[in-house]
This record gives C-alpha cells, sequence and structure tokens, in this order.
C-alpha cells in the first residue's frame, strides 16, 4: 500500500510513495544498529565537528530541504523552513 502526500488545501495527490517491504525494514533496523554501535565510540569532538558541518549544510539548504518536507510530509512551505531553521 502506497503513503499518499496530499495537498490540504486542494486535497491534491502531490505524490505517492511506496512502503518498505518487511526485509527493507529489518536491513534499515540492522545498519542503524551498526551506525549506533560505531557512533557511541566517537569522541565528544568529532560529534561536534559532525553537527556544525550538517547545520553548514541545512542553511545552506534550507529551501530545498522545506521543499521536501512539504512534499514528503505534506507540511506547510512556511512551517517547514522554520523547522529546518
Amino acid at each position: 500500500m502506497g503513503i499518499a502526500t496530499i495537498n490540504p488545501a486542494t486535497g491534491e495527490t502531490l505524490r505517492s510513495f511506496e512502503s518498505l517491504s518487511d526485509a527493507d525494514v529489518k536491513n534499515a533496523i540492522s545498519l542503524a544498529d551498526k551506525a549506533f554501535k560505531d557512533y557511541r565510540q566517537t569522541s565528544f569532538e568529532q560529534r561536534a565537528e559532525w553537527m556544525h558541518k550538517a547545520a553548514d549544510i541545512l542553511e545552506k539548504d534550507k529551501a530545498k530541504f522545506a521543499e521536501l518536507m512539504t512534499l514528503e510530509m505534506g507540511k506547510p512551505y512556511k512551517s517547514a523552513m522554520a523547522e529546518v531553521g
């Protein structure tokens, strides 16, 4: 069963996304578990560096991320811009 993004103002379906299979979900959980085990071994300094880089990317591409949030979650664009910020 697909997941649809619907424009709340018009009721128009903007895009549909396919659900993941059970195998895809299990694989994603396995990858997340491995990433967590690796991440917990990193230093605070390394984590801070990564977070600063992530903040720079979010700031630089704020509009792109807001558009993606609007499409995938049906969030109003103004709210999405505020959330990215």
